[in-house]
Order: C-alpha cells, then structure tokens, then sequence
C-alpha cells in the first residue's frame, strides 16, 4: 500500500501512536448517532388494587429511520467514564407513560445525564451495556476525558472582611456570649 501525501514520512519524525493520536481524536470527536429501539415489557400488579407498570427489557440496534439515538458528547466525557468504570456499565433510558403505554423518550451512556434526569423527577431505567459498544465507549473516553486537577491555594484563604473587621467582629462575640455577660442577647434562648 502506497502512503499518501499525507502520511509520507519525514526524516527524523516521530512515528509513534502519539504522533498520530490527534488524528485519532479528531476522528472520534465527531461521532455518528447509533440509532437504536427501546423494547418494554408490561409488569402485571403485585395485587388485585395495585397497578401493573413496565420494566425496560433491553435497547437493540435499529434503523436509521427509528427516532431515538445514541450520540456522544464531548462535554460529558466525565459521565461516560463513570458510567465505565462501573461493575456493570450500562444505557440509561429517560421514559414515559403516554396512553397506557410505555415510550421511550431519550437514552445516553452518561452516568452524570442519567442522574441529572433523575433529579428532576424523570423515570430512568437501564440495561447492560452491550461489550462491544463498552469498549467502543471506553475508546471515546480514553480519548476525551481529562480528569480536574485541583489547584492548591496558595497563602491565606480569601476572605470577605478586612482583619480590622474580623478581630472586631470576634470582640462583639466575646463580650456577648462570655458567661459574665449580664444579660443574654435577644432572641437567645436563655436558661436561667
């Protein structure tokens, strides 16, 4: 195979997987949706007055024409790799009861989405991530996450007072609160 233009080499470069590792980011940064189908089961009631209700059974590849897709975000680099880091990675799965039946609404392998989605109330539900697309996953974040570096303050903590007013701030409390105080504060409660 004949290299192209781009990809002949240069005496004294460096021909290492590094050397070609922004290629490879770039490529994954734009990712293609992976359209997919949501299969529900319905759940019989656990009594005569309950309610039956229904259980997320499994997400399988499906067609371009099927609405709901996966899609890879850079920003939620960080949910993708808690979501991989896992015993048992997963897809989570926003859904909702619409005439009596269960609709999916939107899906995502973010550990961080799904629990935003949670917080607001939404039902989520997850299967097990399939291996194949977990070492794919995996691939995206080995490429994207960068974990936070904390910085270490350097000197005195900021505060919002001038020294002046904090030692003054500290005397009032003194002088109010010391047990030879003559009278408690107002609105304190006193036992006595």
């Amino acid at each position: 195979m004949m290299p192209t233009p781009e990809h002949r080499a240069e005496p004294g470069a460096d021909h290492s997987l590094q050397a070609r590792e922004p290629d490879r980011r770039q490529a994954l940064s734009e990712v293609e949706p992976i359209p997919v189908r949501v299969q529900f089961e319905a759940v019989p009631p656990a009594n005569a007055w309950g309610q039956g209700g229904w259980k997320l059974v499994s997400v399988e590849p499906g067609d371009a024409q099927d609405p709901l897709q996966i899609r890879l975000f850079r920003d939620e680099a960080q949910g993708y790799y808690l979501n991989v880091t896992t015993p048992e990675p997963s897809i989570f799965v926003l859904w909702r009861e619409q005439d009596g039946l269960a609709k999916a609404i939107d899906l995502t392998l973010s550990y961080d989405e799904a629990g935003r989605w949670l917080d607001g109330g939404e039902a989520v539900d997850r299967v097990p991530m399939p291996e194949e697309m977990c070492a794919w996953l995996t691939e995206y974040v080995q490429l994207h996450y960068q974990p936070e570096t904390r910085r270490k303050r350097r000197g005195a903590k900021p505060s919002f007072m001038r020294a002046e007013e904090f030692e003054a701030m500290v005397q009032r409390e003194k002088e109010t609160f010391s047990p030879n105080a003559s009278q408690p504060p107002t609105g304190k409660r006193h036992d006595g």
